[in-house]
């Protein structure tokens, strides 16, 4: 038991480090999960078209937590969806906005509970960054994304696969 210790307190130390680095500086970090109305964007009160097609596109999934920011660089707002797959699953994608044209990403697993989405330009280039964290009991993890054309790509995480 005590030789897992030192792994564990670093993996604990990592994580708290992410966090700090994720909430502490840069962009745009986004919390929407408690909204009355989740049709519409909670900045303009006006109806969200991407989350509407979502809602349309997969009817019966309940929406957890999503947040809007370009994450494929073409100027309009794309939406990132964290919604329950079932009881003790929940995946996540994009919602591409391409000028009026919705598209869905491939989904991924998403964390349990506690999510947080932030946006974060990471390299400097388009297209945006965005970290997710969030838990599954006492598990704690965090992944950074990219949208890639449609495909919503994993570029590095720690824990996700303890907490989704």
């Amino acid at each position: 038991m005590f030789k897992r210790l030192p792994t564990l307190t670093c993996s604990l130390l990592i994580c708290l480090l992410v966090s700090i680095a994720a909430c502490g500086c840069g962009k745009v970090s986004i919390d929407k999960g408690e909204q009355s109305d989740i049709s519409r964007d909670s900045a303009t009160g006006e109806p969200s078209p991407c989350l509407g097609f979502f809602i349309a596109a997969n009817p019966g999934k309940e929406v957890i937590k999503y947040a809007a920011a370009d994450l494929d660089g073409d100027n309009t707002k794309d939406l990132v969806v964290i919604y329950k797959e079932s009881e003790e699953k929940n995946k996540m994608l994009v919602v591409l906005d391409k000028q009026g044209e919705y598209q869905c990403t491939n989904d991924v697993p998403a964390p349990v509970s506690n999510q947080v989405i932030t946006f974060r330009d990471i390299d400097d280039k388009p297209p945006l960054e965005f970290i997710v964290q969030g838990m599954k009991g006492a598990n704690i993890g965090y992944a950074i994304y990219r949208v890639e054309g449609v495909i919503l790509e994993d570029l590095f995480g720690e824990g996700m696969k303890d907490c989704c």
